[in-house]
């Protein structure tokens, strides 16, 4: 059975009021299940709500499922330590430290700085693609009233509920159905962040979210492994591997123990090989390659490519995340002009860890076009 939290488990006895941010990321990450909290949360962002509302002005689309990971990017560290007092109200925590990190990515004078295009997932597609001549971008990339090519944030997954991932599996089809997400679109879908401890469900709500899609559109469906990166420190009583894809769990189902990540795996290789598919299934060995990158950005510069808590991709880790999907759904042979966006991210290497480490800019060059380039 899943295990979700309860409020005995999210009591102050699960975490100590004197939080560290890394922690702070990871409550936000676990209290979803805790709070019964809705996608409504995780919002679709503008460049949604423009395709939705004039589709015929986008020939293609990348629409972009999933948490907190693909909806943005922080460009600075974020102060939690307001929240402290009322760790034992998950409700209120869930909503205000998602507001936190949504106000933290709102444009407002953010605009003004150099690596804004970075503040999501589908921003950073974004800025490859009108550099190539793909779209007409507009008060900094947040309008967009036409495009060959354009990416948007569509909200969030539900999981680990399989209640709220069968609710969003039935509005993403209602998008087919509607001529949002058309023949020839990619569809992206990421989970991150509190597993639910539970493969064998966990594997049956990437079914239900697999067929939604699959059967109804001749689209490209890019399905990740996650990666990760965990403290030891429990939270809200939940053990660290209720967050990590790659720690093992009884199954059921398999008779033994395995991943979620594994029942990832194992999801995306029976939706493969469905059939009645008239979509295409793109599976990312994520976990693998996010793995690699880490390492070589550590030997050689001594920074992460993730966020302290471990789950979030810092400006380095979206750039790589970028940088795969598009080469994974096969869009990087599109991106014609990268060289802006590469210069943008030398000139500004010092940023990218977060962490204020000073890297000059002729070092780094190379390394960025390396390991960024689409």
């Amino acid at each position: 059975m899943r295990r979700t939290l309860s409020a005995k488990t999210a009591g102050s006895r699960g975490l100590p009021l004197r939080l560290v941010p890394a922690l702070l990321f990871l409550l936000l990450a676990a209290l979803p299940a805790a709070a019964g909290a809705q996608s409504s949360d995780f919002p679709p962002d503008r460049i949604f709500e423009q395709i939705q509302a004039n589709r015929d002005a986008y020939d293609r689309a990348v629409f972009i499922f999933g948490d907190s990971v693909s909806m943005m990017c922080t460009l600075e560290t974020i102060d939690f330590s307001a929240l402290q007092a009322k760790l034992d109200d998950t409700e209120y925590m869930v909503s205000a430290m998602a507001d936190m990190m949504r106000q933290a990515n709102d444009p407002g004078e953010k605009t003004k700085d150099p690596l804004w295009c970075m503040h999501s997932l589908a921003s950073v597609l974004n800025v490859l693609f009108a550099d190539s001549g793909l779209q007409t971008s507009q008060n900094h990339g947040l309008t967009i009233p036409s495009a060959r090519l354009v990416a948007a944030y569509a909200g969030a997954l539900g999981m680990p509920q399989p209640a709220e991932v069968a609710a969003r599996a039935r509005e993403i089809a209602g998008l087919i159905d509607a001529g949002v997400i058309r023949d020839g679109d990619v569809v992206i879908l990421e989970d991150a962040g509190y597993n639910g401890q539970d493969p064998d469900a966990y594997e049956e709500d990437w079914l239900t979210l697999g067929r939604a899609v699959l059967p109804q559109a001749a689209v490209t469906l890019v399905l990740y492994d996650m990666f990760d990166d965990i403290p030891e420190a429990p939270v809200m009583g939940i053990p660290p591997d209720g967050f990590r894809y790659e720690a093992p769990f009884p199954s059921p189902k398999t008779g033994g123990m395995r991943s979620h990540n594994q029942a990832l795996r194992d999801a995306a290789a029976t939706l493969a090989k469905d059939p009645g598919n008239k979509g295409k299934l793109v599976f990312l060995d994520m976990r693998r390659r996010m793995d690699a990158f880490r390492a070589a950005l550590k030997a050689r510069y001594g920074v992460a490519a993730l966020t302290p808590e471990g789950i979030h991709p810092n400006i380095w880790g979206v750039g790589f995340l970028a940088r795969e999907l598009l080469r994974g759904a096969g869009l990087a042979p599109l991106v014609a002009n990268p060289d802006p966006y590469l210069d943008l991210l030398t000139a500004n290497a010092s940023r990218l860890s977060l962490t204020g480490k000073s890297l000059d800019a002729d070092t780094t060059r190379a390394f960025i076009r390396t390991w960024l380039a689409p």
